[in-house]
């Protein structure tokens, strides 16, 4: 949660945390991200929250969409630090190829590890994928052991979770990261509650299987 004193306070995602440093993607949508661009002094509340369970799995497909991109990178980072960047594959959307994110760490995540991406609207000198996110995951190579972590837009999540269904990935090896929804992420606002769960205090992170019949989820 970072703010602005004065200002007010929203939740940004942590988008590299190595060594002491903390890094976060901020895109200028509103008063508060506007003045967190150029603030000689941001307040910082947190980390909240659960993350993402790659320790259980053998592989990982990671899914984003959008501006949903910063936690991925994140969890690449780490995996890379636990020497197991092999074992991450990324599915990467944008609304154009000028909407896409870290375009320079994605041609360098693509040297070493399976980096596919997509856009809805091809311009210029596009010449990748054009087209939905959950599209890309019939690219992928299944495992036995693998999970499908997914973030970004919630129509986007929406159907990446049908297609992954329908390729055979079972429920509960789907992750979807909610903390869109979040807003004082201590539980006392209840702007991100999810039929019984608050997203901040039982999430961000929720396996599929444990709330895919709650009908605010894609909302």
């Amino acid at each position: 949660m970072l703010s602005v004193q004065g200002v007010g306070e929203g939740p940004i995602s942590v988008a590299s945390g190595a060594g002491r440093q903390l890094l976060f993607t901020i895109r200028d949508i509103g008063t508060v991200t506007s003045k967190l661009k150029t603030s000689r002094y941001v307040g910082v509340r947190g980390p909240y929250g659960t993350s993402w369970p790659w320790k259980e799995y053998d592989e990982i497909v990671a899914v984003a969409g959008g501006i949903g991109i910063p936690p991925i990178r994140s969890l690449i980072e780490e995996m890379n630090g636990a020497g197991r960047g092999k074992d991450i594959e990324v599915l990467y959307g944008a609304r154009t190829p000028s909407d896409l994110v870290y375009k320079k760490e994605l041609k360098d995540w693509s040297k070493s590890i399976e980096v596919h991406l997509t856009v809805d609207r091809g311009e210029g000198e596009w010449n990748g994928d054009v087209g939905f996110v959950p599209t890309l995951l019939k690219k992928v190579r299944l495992s036995k052991n693998a999970a499908v972590f997914v973030i970004g837009p919630p129509l986007m999540m929406l159907n990446t979770v049908k297609e992954a269904l329908s390729i055979g990935f079972k429920a509960d090896r789907i992750y979807l990261s909610l903390e869109r929804r979040m807003e004082c992420g201590i539980g006392v606002c209840g702007h991100c509650n999810v039929g019984e769960f608050y997203v901040c205090e039982d999430g961000p992170i929720f396996n599929y299987s444990r709330v895919k019949e709650q009908r605010e989820l894609f909302l």
